[in-house]
């Protein structure tokens, strides 16, 4: 009986350090997965060419990018014909720094980087010595993605933040957009066939949008549309909206690709506190309030939605941190009215 029992004990340990370990080969291969995916969606590229003062390419040129929020580097090599590509670039503010042998360092003070766009830079290296430096400061000159058919929007942080934005839900910011056509809720035609924002962008479907979060899925399988609602004002840093032309790696569907970018911690603390009120007290009464409810006064409704966000660094350049938090409260008071039924 004691040997059966210590059996039966040795079988138990031995299947449960299988099941942890095939537990843990599943959440490493998941991660994996979710990294590779994300990098191919919510990611920028970073590209262009090194030339000496003549125009003339320069090979075996290193180029360095540096992330001037969270001091996070990438570094690359030009090749024969002195172009250079960075991939799966983290959306944000970068320096360059080009250097060769016999050329003096440039340094790009700022090259914006985001999400599924491509920054194409063009560094003139001057004669001398490597250790010197030529500062270039960025220009306010608008920059036209050349190096592929992709017609790709970005609504940045300050939009987000400051435009007004119904439901607080950033991707409600595509309307402000050329060829996108509001068609759902009141003011549209096919209201209700989506969850959550309903546009058509180029004469499409609604239910032909590809919704995403950080190049992670975000679609409702049943009906389509977002199945998460984002509506954390202070939560997300860029909304890109890819409307044609875009790279099959997104597939799924024919329509605008939206992909919101959530915001991250920084070498520096940073937050923010907002209280957004919706009050009755500016309201009026309708025309149908006055001649159908036949109401004398406004219904009284008073919505506060406040909340704030604070990120910084754990371990500078290495480890950072960075949480929200935003509530909603109602208050309404009771109103009386008379409903007039029209008569045969």
């Amino acid at each position: 009986m004691i040997g059966e029992k210590s059996d039966r004990e040795g079988k138990g340990v031995r299947f449960m350090k299988r099941f942890t370990l095939y537990l843990l080969v599943f959440v490493v291969l998941t991660l994996g997965a979710a990294s590779t995916v994300s990098a191919q969606t919510s990611k920028g590229f970073v590209a262009g060419t090194i030339e000496d003062p003549n125009g003339a390419a320069i090979p075996n040129a290193t180029v360095k990018i540096t992330n001037l929020k969270t001091g996070a580097t990438r570094e690359t090599v030009s090749d024969s014909s002195g172009s250079f590509r960075l991939e799966a670039v983290d959306p944000g503010e970068y320096s360059l720094d080009a250097t060769g042998a016999g050329f003096k360092t440039a340094k790009l003070d700022k090259i914006e980087v985001n999400a599924a766009q491509t920054s194409t830079v063009i560094v003139r290296l001057e004669i001398g010595n490597p250790t010197e430096e030529v500062v270039i400061s960025a220009s306010n000159e608008v920059v036209v993605q050349n190096s592929d058919g992709a017609r790709v929007n970005t609504l940045g942080e300050r939009e987000i933040r400051d435009l007004p934005v119904q439901g607080l839900n950033p991707v409600n910011l595509v309307f402000t957009l050329p060829g996108v056509a509001d068609v759902g809720g009141q003011n549209g035609v096919a209201g209700g066939f989506v969850q959550g924002t309903e546009f058509s962008i180029n004469g499409l479907r609604p239910r032909g949008n590809n919704q995403l979060i950080d190049g992670l899925d975000n679609n409702d399988n049943s009906i389509t549309g977002q199945v998460y609602q984002p509506t954390v004002r202070d939560a997300y840093s860029q909304v890109t909206v890819l409307g044609s032309n875009y790279s099959a790696e997104f597939g799924r569907a024919g329509g605008a690709v939206v992909n919101v970018i959530t915001r991250s911690g920084s070498n520096e603390f940073h937050g923010s506190a907002y209280d957004v009120i919706s009050n009755s007290a500016f309201d009026s009464l309708t025309p149908s309030q006055k001649s159908q409810s036949l109401l004398t006064k406004v219904p009284q409704v008073a919505q506060n939605t406040f909340g704030g966000s604070f990120g910084g660094p754990v371990l500078k350049n290495k480890l950072f941190f960075f949480g929200t938090y935003q509530a909603d409260l109602v208050r309404a008071g009771a109103v009386t009215g008379r409903a007039i039924v029209p008569t045969a």
